[in-house]
C-alpha cells in the first residue's frame, strides 16, 4: 500500500512539475528611447502558463544581444530560469510556431509544375522516338513516282506534325521552368524573411506552480540605434532673418518597425566642430624658446563642455516636442512618425524663423579670406544641438557647416561660408633694427592691410589681426600706430570694426617696436 501511495506521488509531481508547455505571444513596444548611441525599448506581453516548465515563445521581440534575466518583470510569482534566441534551437520551437503559410503555399506551386513537366517530357521523349522511326524508314530501292509522291504527302502529313508537336512540348516545358525559377526565388525571399523573422524571436523559460496569466515587462537596452540633429539654413540676404529647418536623422536596427508608439529622442555626446579661423594669443619666441608651442597659426579645437539649463520647452511648427533638462534635451515625435528597421530616416523636427544680425569676418593673418557670419540673439531657446547643417543663400546652396551650441554668450555665430567679392591682403612691409647701447637693440615691424569691397552694398567688416606677447622680462614688446584698433594688452589681439561702401577700398597700418638683448633673435614674425 506504501509503495502504491509513493508512485501515485511521483505520478502526480510528474504531471504538475515533469511536462513541458509551450506558450506564443506577440510583445508590444510601449516606449522607445533613442540615444545619440544606443537606446532603449519598453516591451509589454502576456502569456497563459500552466504549472510545471513552460517555453514563452515571444515574437517581434526584436535583436536582444546582452539581455539578463532579471530584465523581465512579471507581475505573478513564478520562477525565471532563462532566454535564449529562437535561432539558437529552431528545431524545437518551429513546429509550435506553425510553418509559414506563404513558403507551404510557394512549394505546392513548386511540385506542381515539375510533375507537370516530368509528363511533358516523358511525352517529348516519346514524339523524339516516333521522328526517328519516320525518318529511318524513309530510304526506298528504286521508287516510282506514286511512291515518292506518297512519301511527300506522308512526311508533310506526319513527320511535319511531329515536328510541331516537339516545338509545342519544348516551349510548355521552357514555361513551366521560368515558373520554378521565378517561384523559388520567391521561396528565397519568404525563407529569408523568416530567417529575420525569426531573429525577432526570444523564448523565455520559466516554472509556475499554477495555471495562470503572466504580464511581463522588460527594459531592452539596443545597441544599434543613434540619432544626430540637422539643419536647413536658409538666408535670402543680409537683411531678411534666417529660415531654419530643425530635423533629425534616426536610424535603427533592432529589427522591429517603431510604429504607433511614443518615440524619444535624446542627445548624448558633443561633437567638435569646424569654424572660421580664429587667433590664439601670440608669444614672441626667440632661437632659444624651441619648448613653447605657438597655436597662433592652427585651427582651434572646440571646447567640448555642458552646461546646466532649467528645464523648458519649445513647440515649434510640427507636432514634435523639444524640451530640455538637466544635461539632456529631450525630443517627442509625433506618434503618427513610422520608423523601420535598418534604414536611416529623417525626420521633420520644427521649422522657425530667427531674428539675425550678419557681418563679416576677417583674419588675413591667417588666410586672405572674408567670411559672412550669421548672429543669432538668445539662441539657446531654439533648442539648438551640434549637428551639421546646409546652408542656401538666396536658393542656391553653397556648403555645409557645423553649428556650434558650446558658445559661453548669448549670442551664436554661423558662418555662412567666404565671400569672394571681399579681397583681403596682408603684408610685412618693414624690419628695422636699431642698436640701443652695448647690451640691446631695438627691432620695428610695420605691416599694412588692404580691403577691397567689390559688391554693390556696402559691408560691416570686423577685422582681426594681434601682436606678440612677451615671455620674458628682458622682452618688451609695445604696439606702434594700431590705427583706432580695439586692442586687448592682455592678449595682443587687435580688432577693427568698420563699414565699407561699395567699391571701396580701406588700408590699415599697424606696428609693434621690440626691445632684447641683443645676442637674441626672433623668430615666427610673420
Amino acid at each position: 500500500m506504501l509503495k502504491i501511495n509513493i508512485l501515485t506521488f511521483v505520478m502526480i509531481v510528474y504531471n504538475c512539475f515533469g511536462q513541458e508547455n509551450y506558450t506564443v505571444t506577440t510583445s508590444k513596444i510601449k516606449e522607445a528611447k533613442i540615444y545619440s548611441n544606443g537606446g532603449m525599448l519598453r516591451h509589454f506581453f502576456s502569456a497563459e502558463v500552466s504549472t510545471g516548465k513552460n517555453f514563452i515563445i515571444i515574437k517581434e521581440f526584436g535583436r536582444n544581444n546582452g539581455m539578463d534575466i532579471s530584465s523581465f518583470k512579471p507581475d505573478k510569482k513564478i520562477n525565471l530560469i532563462r532566454y535564449e534566441s529562437y535561432n539558437n534551437n529552431p528545431s524545437q520551437y518551429a513546429e509550435k510556431i506553425g510553418k509559414s503559410k506563404n513558403v507551404e503555399s510557394v512549394n505546392d506551386s513548386i511540385e506542381f509544375y515539375k510533375k507537370t513537366n516530368k509528363k511533358i517530357e516523358q511525352d517529348l521523349t516519346l514524339t523524339r522516338n516516333s521522328i526517328g522511326i519516320v525518318q529511318k524508314n524513309q530510304t526506298l530501292g528504286n521508287p516510282s513516282s506514286a511512291e515518292i509522291l506518297k512519301m511527300i504527302e506522308f512526311n508533310q502529313a506526319t513527320l511535319k506534325n511531329l515536328y510541331n508537336e516537339e516545338i509545342d512540348l519544348q516551349a510548355i516545358i521552357a514555361k513551366n521552368q521560368s515558373r520554378i525559377s521565378i517561384l523559388e526565388n520567391k521561396r528565397y525571399v519568404s525563407s529569408k524573411n523568416d530567417e529575420t523573422s525569426n531573429s525577432n524571436i526570444i523564448v523565455l523559460q520559466i516554472t509556475s506552480d499554477k495555471k495562470q496569466t503572466i504580464n511581463f515587462e522588460v527594459n531592452q537596452v539596443i545597441q544599434n540605434a543613434n540619432w544626430r540633429p540637422y539643419y536647413i539654413i536658409k538666408s535670402n540676404g543680409i537683411k531678411s532673418p534666417l529660415k531654419i529647418s530643425y530635423k533629425a536623422k534616426i536610424q535603427q536596427n533592432t529589427g522591429l518597425e517603431f510604429k504607433n508608439i511614443p518615440i524619444k529622442l535624446i542627445n548624448g555626446s558633443f561633437s567638435s566642430e569646424d569654424k572660421p579661423y580664429e587667433l590664439d594669443r601670440w608669444f614672441l619666441r626667440t632661437e632659444r624658446d624651441y619648448y613653447v608651442s605657438n597655436q597662433a597659426f592652427q585651427r582651434p579645437k572646440s571646447n567640448e563642455k555642458t552646461s546646466n539649463v532649467a528645464e523648458y520647452a519649445v513647440l515649434g511648427d510640427s507636432r514634435s516636442r523639444i524640451s530640455q533638462r538637466t544635461m539632456k534635451t529631450e525630443i517627442s515625435l509625433d506618434k503618427n512618425i513610422v520608423l523601420p528597421s535598418d534604414v536611416e530616416v529623417t525626420e521633420d523636427l520644427s521649422e522657425f524663423e530667427a531674428t539675425t544680425h550678419y557681418k563679416y569676418f576677417s583674419t588675413p593673418k591667417l588666410e586672405n579670406k572674408t567670411f559672412l557670419l550669421a548672429s543669432i540673439k538668445d539662441y539657446s531657446k531654439y533648442n539648438f544641438l551640434p549637428g551639421s547643417a546646409d546652408i542656401f543663400m538666396e536658393d542656391m546652396q553653397i556648403g555645409t557647416v557645423n553649428i556650434d551650441t558650446n558658445q559661453l554668450t548669448s549670442e551664436m555665430l554661423i558662418s555662412l561660408g567666404t565671400d569672394p567679392n571681399i579681397l583681403t591682403k596682408r603684408e610685412l612691409v618693414k624690419i628695422e633694427t636699431k642698436n640701443l647701447g652695448e647690451k640691446e637693440k631695438l627691432q620695428n615691424y610695420a605691416y599694412e592691410i588692404t580691403i577691397k569691397n567689390n559688391k554693390d552694398t556696402a559691408i560691416n567688416l570686423e577685422l582681426k589681426d594681434q601682436i606678440p606677447l612677451s615671455m620674458a622680462e628682458n622682452i618688451k614688446i609695445e604696439v606702434t600706430n594700431p590705427d583706432h584698433a580695439d586692442y586687448d594688452k592682455s592678449t595682443g589681439f587687435l580688432i577693427w570694426n568698420f563699414n565699407i561702401k561699395p567699391n571701396e577700398t580701406k588700408k590699415i597700418k599697424f606696428g609693434f617696436n621690440v626691445t632684447l638683448p641683443k645676442d637674441l633673435m626672433t623668430a615666427d614674425i610673420k
